[in-house]
């Protein structure tokens, strides 16, 4: 059995990310799992990702880092979560829950698109790797404009009266 089997990462992918009254969050035109532009190059004026990582809080973080990759190669962001952050959360507990969580949002702006692409959200704990989910970008390819046949003009019969 894998050590992080019982961690889970999830991500939401989407435009713009708001703070409102009472302290909630709304997300402005989330991506499912996909983006489809119809050319490239393109610059989205902003593109946010909110990762959330959970564990049992048997199991608490020691260290984590959460980076966003471009094609499984291309680090993007990263941000690494202090131990000091991991000790003030420890203050602060629920005697009913099973899990404990980390929570941040990741802003590009401007997000520049110039091919087909993947971004990947990838967590790393003291215990390993933990693969989160992908969001794909795909250009509409250009298509050839159809060639409509020519149309001949009907030429018009005058009826003059001899």
């Amino acid at each position: 059995m894998k050590k992080n089997d019982t961690r889970f990462l999830t991500a939401i992918f989407c435009d713009d990310i708001r703070q409102e009254v009472g302290g909630k969050l709304s997300f402005m035109g989330c991506y499912q799992g996909e983006i489809i532009v119809p050319l490239a190059p393109v610059v989205l004026p902003k593109l946010c990702v909110f990762a959330t990582i959970w564990t049992p809080k048997e199991r608490p973080f020691k260290s984590l880092m959460l980076r966003i990759v471009q094609d499984d190669d291309k680090e993007l962001a990263r941000l690494e979560i202090s131990k000091e952050s991991f000790e003030e959360a420890g203050l602060i507990f629920d005697d009913t829950a099973t899990r404990k969580l980390v929570s941040t949002a990741i802003a590009f702006s401007p997000f520049a698109i110039d091919k087909p692409n993947s971004l990947r959200l990838i967590a790393t704990t003291e215990e390993g790797e933990i693969i989160g989910p992908r969001l794909l970008i795909k250009v509409v390819p250009a298509q050839e404009p159809v060639a409509q046949p020519a149309i001949k003009p009907k030429r018009a019969k005058s009826r003059i009266a001899k």
